[in-house]
């Protein structure tokens, strides 16, 4: 998908913009300030959002198949304000990782998130684009994103895949979590909701899983894995309406700030609620492939 210059740098600032504004508000979601849904499995509590939402960054970091006797060194590609990077480098042994986003408060709350003596000198957070990352090839033992991977342009995210690829090392992985459509044809009310959850959230488009993958196979990925993991999800995502509602009373109604961004984060999530329903044309997949040896 060719994006001129002037429309990346709108498509960024309004992503900067976004995240800036609506930053703290994901604390009602978080205490962790975890970005992203939750995973159920057996022996978790329903009612423990939390659990359900490290959870997702232990699933996340256990499909990219680490060697944890020899130390591995990983990047996340959108990193938000570092949540899954502290995860990973508290629970998983010989892991470091740098996070890296376009946002520089979120730059800011990670470095003020990350200051324990356990994990500080073992994760790092700088700006950086996701399509065009300043490391030399084949540098990193793994790369993760975390419903981040959308902020690319096109179905496929090509950009966001290849440069990945590129980074990697070979026989290294790569795994994300997210939002996919699915098929070719779509109702005009998930047409309408989709282009509601995207206004909101700021996004181009969502992947589409079967582009997607397609664009994993001609960059040269092998072993790739896509699961559907929508009803895995669908408990943290219970909790959605509650937690919007809380969020627009204290904040949408009484809060100062940019009132179209922080109504967009209100009203997007519960609009993904509606839009999940349409199992046949969107699913919240797992994805992940390995560069080859």
């Amino acid at each position: 998908m060719d994006i001129s210059n002037k429309d990346h740098q709108k498509y960024h600032q309004s992503i900067i913009q976004y995240y800036s504004e609506a930053g703290m508000d994901y604390e009602p979601w978080s205490r962790q300030f975890n970005m992203h849904f939750g995973y159920f499995r057996i022996g978790l509590n329903p009612f423990n959002r939390e659990a359900m939402l490290d959870e997702m960054n232990h699933q996340v970091i256990s499909h990219l198949q680490l060697d944890h006797a020899t130390q591995s060194h990983l990047i996340d590609l959108g990193c938000g304000v570092g949540t899954s990077a502290r995860y990973a480098a508290l629970n998983f042994k010989n892991v470091s990782v740098l996070g890296a986003t376009i946002v520089p408060w979120q730059i800011e709350q990670a470095n003020l998130l990350s200051q324990s003596d356990e994990i500080k000198d073992k994760v790092k957070f700088e700006l950086g684009d996701y399509r065009d990352l300043s490391f030399e090839d084949d540098y990193f033992d793994g790369a993760y994103a975390m419903e981040s991977s959308c902020y690319d342009f096109g179905k496929g995210k090509r950009q966001f895949l290849s440069e990945s690829y590129r980074v990697l090392k070979p026989g290294a992985r790569l795994c994300v979590v997210d939002g996919f459509t699915k098929g070719k044809k779509h109702s005009k009310l998930f047409n309408y909701l989709y282009r509601k959850v995207c206004d909101g959230w700021v996004l181009e488009d969502f992947a589409s899983i079967e582009e997607f993958t397609n664009t994993m196979k001609e960059l040269g990925y092998e072993d790739i894995q896509a699961k559907d993991i929508s009803w895995r999800v669908a408990l943290s995502a219970s909790y959605v309406p509650w937690v919007s509602f809380k969020y627009f009373v204290k904040s949408v109604l009484f809060k100062k700030g940019d009132k179209k961004i922080q109504f967009g984060h209100f009203i997007a999530p519960m609009y993904g609620l509606l839009m999940g329903l349409h199992r046949r044309q969107y699913g919240y997949y797992i994805v992940s492939a390995r560069k080859p040896k």
